[in-house]
């Protein structure tokens, strides 16, 4: 496709290169398919319109609403249309996404560029990078030390593309809480309260964070910088009480904001933070108490106590209730009249991003922003546990993206949003949330599954009646076919078919297993012995294919804890073929971890379904309950 663009402003030509090649759009001056007028209006968004061999974009407010026209028209070239029109205008001044580059899996700066071209061809305009302690400080040789962090020259080079792009590149750092990979370190100790969070008051922690504003001032060209102070939950509890003897927490909470703050706007920071630790402080006489319990009534006069100029941004990924969110939105006008909020994409439970939790809670959310004047929304995409290709995570921002064009949700629009940005098919991506739900319920359980362990079992008590091989087989089918033709996602496909695959065997392993010990059926225990050697060939498959990801998408610190989880997982199995076998010939009279009883993990009755309390357990409590 050839297009030649007239009146195009000098400042989009370098992303518009960037963009057409993405798209396979060659740009000329003669001989071309179409030629597109351009000009640049004084209200936020955009017109696009075809009529044969000509064409017209007309946008405001930003770069990002004519990459996203661009995108639109190119995708109506392809399907053929000679005559459409559209205008759309955004109600969201600000879009975009907060990606995880700290637990474990920090993406390469071509993964990141390519993200935000994705973004840019969606219409999104701001891109967050999270950084606890990946990212370089001269000075501080153990901040970030094996992690994978990013050179100075690595975010400079990721901001001056992003500005191409249209994308504010806003830096995402953690100043108080958040911070035990960083704080591992005895370099730190005189900075450190406890295994998560610095030591306010001390002087060293003060000079600590000036060196890490000092070095995000440097790399980055906005003047927005992103704090943290979220879930600090026990600040003040460790080092603090010896140095400092007893303090309430909420008055060591804000002396220390106060002087983050001070450090940030030296620099010429306009920062933002996390505003749950406000929440949790008036609401902990609340029985039961949730993140931004909608019982907290905040007090009136708390804006005297959180600096001038701070924005606060309001994220809850939990809740599928509209009003939850307008109540907080309405309560956070208390703490300023700018609040942004963060919803999110999740990607943080295990191999498999959670599309229809998250939708289920996005629009809500979104819905409430609009109603309530919020004008600023972030997609955040956690990493707990890093085994998620977070680049998966493009078909949940389409929601994000076509909701402030359109003003609603629309499915169908969605899916033209994403296959104009990334020329793939939006249903294909919502399969691979598939194996987390052989149970039919909601909240995902491959993460318990994969990991549980074949002897031990600690959740097989809550699969017993649920066949998960056939779904499985079912499962796998499906994935085999959404994993044809994925180009850059075909790697990602491959760790969830290949998951899949292994969760057909191995999934209700142990339930067999035992109830053929328990039956003294040692014909369908000598078949499972030769089952382990199956399920140890699926599990290098995984292994394999989920490093191929890794390798071609992040940097390669943090894999090493994969090749712990893999390698333990097929070292079991092992173990089973070893015991199994001396069981069967004689050499034992029992297998002792069989003779156990099967208990519930979350400690509920019998008669209770599949619950939370398990299934946001973490690697290490599902694989076993020994210490790890």
């Amino acid at each position: 496709m050839k297009l030649y663009f007239k009146n195009l402003p000098d400042g989009l030509i370098d992303g518009l290169n960037i963009l057409a090649e993405d798209l396979g759009v060659q740009l000329c001056d003669n001989d071309f398919d179409v030629s597109v007028l351009v000009t640049t209006t004084s209200v936020a968004g955009l017109t696009v319109t075809i009529d044969g061999d000509k064409a017209s974009i007309a946008f405001g407010g930003g770069k990002a609403r004519f990459f996203r026209a661009f995108a639109i028209l190119v995708k109506w070239i392809e399907d053929g249309k000679t005559s459409n029109s559209i205008t759309e205008t955004p109600i969201f001044t600000t879009n975009g996404s907060m990606v995880d580059m700290s637990r474990n899996a920090v993406m390469t700066v071509p993964t990141v560029k390519f993200f935000m071209r994705k973004m840019a061809l969606m219409g999104l305009n701001m891109f967050m990078l999270y950084t606890e302690d990946t990212y370089h400080v001269e000075n501080r040789p153990y901040f970030g030390y094996m992690r994978g962090r990013y050179s100075k020259e690595e975010i400079r080079e990721l901001d001056q593309y992003a500005i191409k792009l249209g994308i504010e590149l806003i830096p995402c750092v953690q100043s108080l809480g958040h911070l035990a990979t960083a704080l591992r370190w005895g370099a730190t100790n005189s900075y450190k309260d406890t295994a998560n969070v610095l030591l306010a008051g001390a002087n060293e922690t003060y000079d600590f964070i000036d060196d890490l504003f000092k070095t995000i001032a440097e790399c980055f060209t906005s003047c927005r910088l992103h704090i943290g102070m979220d879930e600090t939950h026990d600040l003040g509890t460790g080092k603090y009480l010896d140095k400092f003897g007893y303090c309430d927490r909420q008055d060591i909470y804000f002396s220390h904001l106060n002087k983050v703050v001070e450090i940030a706007k030296r620099y010429g920071f306009s920062p933002m933070m996390w505003s749950d630790m406000f929440f949790r402080m008036n609401g902990k006489n609340i029985a039961d108490y949730h993140e931004y319990d909608v019982r907290v009534v905040l007090p009136d006069d708390i804006k005297n106590y959180v600096p001038d100029g701070v924005q606060q941004v309001f994220w809850d990924y939990y809740n599928a209730d509209e009003s939850f969110y307008a109540t907080n939105i309405i309560s956070h006008k208390k703490l300023g009249q700018n609040t942004a909020f963060a919803g999110g994409v999740w990607a943080w439970s295990g191999h498999c991003l959670h599309y229809s939790r998250s939708l289920r809670h996005t629009i809500p959310a979104l819905d409430a922003c609009k109603k309530n004047g919020v004008k600023e929304v972030i997609a955040t995409v956690w990493h707990n546990g890093a085994e998620a290709c977070l680049i998966m995570a493009l078909a949940g921002l389409a929601w994000y993206a076509d909701y402030d064009y359109k003003g609603r949700y629309d499915e169908q629009s969605v899916k033209d949003c994403f296959a104009m940005a990334c020329k793939q098919s939006y249903d294909d991506f919502m399969l691979t949330e598939l194996p987390e739900y052989p149970h039919k319920g909601i909240h995902g359980v491959s993460r318990t599954l994969i990991y549980n362990d074949p002897l031990i079992g600690l959740i097989d008590k809550h699969f017993v009646d649920i066949d998960t091989s056939t779904y499985y087989k079912d499962v796998t089918k499906k994935l085999e076919v959404a994993s044809k033709n994925k180009g850059v996602f075909a790697s990602s496909f491959d760790v969830i078919l290949k998951l899949s695959s292994v969760l057909e065997n191995k999934a209700d392993f142990g339930i067999r297993l035992k109830k053929a010990y328990d039956d003294g059926d040692k014909t369908t225990l000598a078949n499972m012995l030769k089952e382990c050697d199956v399920i140890i060939e699926k599990l290098y498959a995984l292994k394999d294919a989920h490093r191929k990801a890794w390798l071609e998408q992040n940097k390669p610190f943090g894999w090493e804890v994969h090749d712990i989880r893999y390698g333990g997982l097929i070292m079991r199995f092992d173990t089973a073929k070893m015991r199994l076998a001396d069981y069967l010939n004689g050499k034992t009279s029992n297998i002792l971890e069989l003779e156990e009883t099967r208990l519930r993990f979350d400690c509920a009755g019998d008669d209770d379904g599949i619950t939370e309390a398990f299934i946001w357990q973490q690697y290490q409590k599902i694989a076993t309950p020994n210490i790890l």
